[in-house]
């Protein structure tokens, strides 16, 4: 329940600190250092677009690793806005799936394989 909490209120933090431009849409990439996010997250294969898929973080803390996802999204997508995020566990797996939403209305979902940092 802790985890829970704790995973919840980084978060919310995020969510605050990644908050809308001004036309309600985030801008992709905001001051990035392309080598650390390199590092902290591998996906040779990866496009985030399922379990199969996912973008793997290679953090080992939930602070870090959470900021590692909302980094990539920031620089793989844009005209966005996060709508939702979900812990799911998938074959004895923790992801995280976050919902952004585009200008257009349109929905995706994207896979991130936590279990590197979610124990």
């Amino acid at each position: 329940m802790v985890r829970f909490i704790t995973s919840y209120l980084l978060f919310s933090l995020l969510l605050l600190s990644c908050s809308p431009s001004k036309k309600g849409l985030s801008s992709a990439p905001i001051g990035s250092d392309s080598t650390n996010t390199q590092r902290a997250i591998s996906s040779p294969m990866g496009d985030g677009k399922s379990f199969e898929t996912a973008i793997v973080i290679n953090e080992t803390s939930d602070p870090k690793g959470v900021s590692a996802e909302y980094q990539w999204i920031r620089e793989n997508k844009s005209n966005y806005r996060v709508i939702h995020q979900s812990l799911v566990i998938h074959g004895k797996k923790p992801y995280d799936i976050i919902t952004i939403q585009y200008s257009d209305n349109t929905k995706e979902d994207i896979y991130f394989d936590i279990s590197k940092f979610f124990k």
